[in-house]
C-alpha cells in the first residue's frame, strides 16, 4: 500500500512516515498543498493523510483541488492538531475520508484504516 503523507514540518513528516511504514505501507511525503497537487497527478496512492494548518494552501484547500482532478477517488484523511473544528465536521461538511489527530496513536490508525477497508 502506497500512502501520501502531506505536512509542511518536516518533522511531522518524518514521524507519520516512520509509523506509517512500521504498519507496512510505502510512503512520500509532500511539503505543501501545491506539491501534494503535482504529486498525485503523477503519481497513485492508495491512500492520503493530509493536515490542515499548511501556508499557502491549507489542507480543506488542497482536498477541494484534488476532488477537481479528473478519476481523483484516492480516500483523503484529515492528519491534524487543529481543535478548532470537530471530526464530524471535516467528515460531514469537508468530506474528508476519516480523521486522524496528532500527535498519531497507532490504535486510532488502525481503526481508520479498518473504516476505509484498507490493509
Amino acid at each position: 500500500m502506497k500512502a501520501l503523507i502531506v505536512d509542511d514540518s518536516a518533522i511531522n513528516l518524518k514521524v507519520a512516515s516512520k509509523i506509517l511504514e512500521k504498519e507496512g505501507f510505502i510512503t512520500e511525503t509532500s511539503i505543501s498543498g501545491y506539491d501534494c497537487l503535482e504529486k498525485v497527478k503523477n503519481n497513485k496512492y492508495d491512500i492520503i493523510f493530509m493536515d490542515i494548518m499548511m501556508p499557502e494552501m491549507n489542507g480543506k484547500e488542497t482536498y477541494a483541488k484534488l476532488k477537481e482532478l479528473p478519476d481523483f477517488n484516492t480516500p483523503v484523511v484529515v492528519l491534524t492538531a487543529d481543535t478548532e473544528e470537530t471530526r464530524d465536521d471535516y467528515l460531514n461538511i469537508y468530506n474528508f475520508a476519516e480523521y486522524l489527530s496528532k500527535p498519531i496513536r497507532i490504535d486510532e490508525l488502525k481503526k481508520v484504516l479498518s473504516v476505509l477497508n484498507i490493509k
